[in-house]
């Protein structure tokens, strides 16, 4: 039996889940997805994995779903064609989360005509107005481009419903609270507005305070914010010996599918290159590559075309992959909800998953905000040297170093 009806979702939509594997409810699913469908403003928080992406995207489609029916129904009487009448709207940070919650919802809708615009920068104009104008019932989008489709008056917003901002603190930490005030003030003030956030700390419930109409608070896993699944290794090293440890560990053959993530743009590039001297299979993905490029790299990454990506914290959120085995922090993050976010891409869909963090003096500090953020103590005692040179031959006989030091800078 799919357990996911005694949250009341109707049959229809528990036998798509089933279908897809979905049988048992994860927590915030479980807290989530009764308060949204009884319509109340929701400001919710649970850690990356967790599920959360389903707790709005099944009440919305089974919302719009009935209303789709009550349209069809009044058209017929008038005997009109029934307008396909745009509903839902999701802000999300990224446009790598703006296609992965485009996809969850054309997940969960496989049986239903619900129609998805995703709109995000880096993607051609044409094509999204194309898909506008062909009628959609959700609009997932990147509050940057919907305000210029906004501008441009291709977009109309006066039937939403349904409003979620997802990654609430990823979007006020990148900047986008202009954008998204000028867009709620095109959106009706009667609505469900929905805030999904990794934490919730005073901006967000400012924030809240701001935009949701006496809004039921729903935590999931609040003791605990990195999955149960991840095992946590730390390795002091020096700056200069990252890439020959990096090799190492590689080299070992444990490591199946693997993600990288580097602290800038410029040393994700010095990383993959590295690599490919060592003979690697790797590529890169940062927000200097074309949108058209990331995507087929990613494309290709999930297919298993290659199985070592390194990445800045454009891939820390939005990006899921279930195969993804280790994460491995070149550079430590600079706040500890990005380190949750990151070694989060592994450990997911009930897998098992390891993140291996790279310490450097340097980066020492960061420490203490990830174990106030875990709450756990990241003992690295046990793995305080880097392994021993002979451990693991470089294939080839080359040594992987870098070519000078003065390249690794940023």
């Amino acid at each position: 039996m799919n357990k996911f009806t005694t949250l009341g979702l109707p049959k229809y939509i528990c036998s798509v889940l089933s279908q897809i594997g979905f049988i048992e409810p994860t927590e915030i699913q479980n807290k989530a997805i009764p308060v949204v469908r009884a319509g109340h403003d929701v400001l919710a928080s649970a850690h990356t994995g967790s599920g959360k992406t389903a707790s709005f995207a099944l009440p919305i489609i089974e919302y719009i779903d009935m209303a789709r029916a009550l349209d069809a129904k009044h058209s017929a009487e008038q005997g009109k064609p029934c307008p396909i009448k745009t509903r839902a709207l999701v802000l999300v940070p990224t446009r790598e989360l703006a296609i992965q919650v485009a996809e969850e919802f054309d997940r969960f809708s496989k049986n239903f005509p619900l129609k998805v615009a995703t709109i995000y920068g880096g993607s051609s104009f044409g094509t999204q107005l194309r898909a506008i104008k062909k009628g959609c019932h959700v609009i997932v989008a990147t509050p940057g481009r919907l305000l210029d489709h906004l501008e441009r008056k291709t977009v109309n917003l006066t039937n939403i419903e349904k409003f979620v901002m997802d990654e609430a603190d990823r979007l006020m930490d990148m900047g986008f609270m202009p954008q998204i005030r000028r867009i709620v003030g095109q959106i009706p003030k009667k609505r469900q507005t929905i805030m999904f956030s990794a934490t919730i700390n005073r901006r967000i419930e400012e924030i809240a305070a701001e935009y949701l109409v006496e809004p039921t608070l729903v935590k999931a896993n609040s003791g605990q914010v990195e999955p149960k699944e991840i095992e946590q290794h730390l390795i002091n090293v020096d700056e200069f010996d990252k890439d020959d440890l990096l090799l190492k560990l590689l080299n070992k053959g444990d490591m199946e599918t693997v993600l990288i993530f580097t602290e800038t743009r410029r040393k994700a590039t010095w990383v993959k290159d590295r690599l490919r001297d060592a003979k690697v299979m790797a590529e890169e993905l940062h927000s200097d590559i074309p949108q058209s490029q990331r995507e087929k790299t990613l494309s290709r990454y999930r297919e298993g075309k290659f199985t070592v990506l390194v990445a800045t914290d454009v891939a820390a959120r939005g990006l899921d992959i279930p195969a993804i085995s280790h994460v491995v922090n070149y550079d430590l993050p600079n706040s500890s909800e990005d380190y949750v976010h990151r070694i989060g891409r592994t450990g997911r869909a009930g897998r098992k998953g390891v993140a291996v963090s790279f310490v450097s003096q340097e980066q020492k500090h960061l420490l203490k905000d990830i174990e106030k953020m875990t709450g756990k103590q990241m003992d690295n005692t046990a793995v305080k040297r880097p392994l021993p040179a002979n451990a693991i031959k470089p294939p080839s006989g080359r040594t992987f170093r870098p070519r000078n030091s003065s390249s690794r800078a940023g």
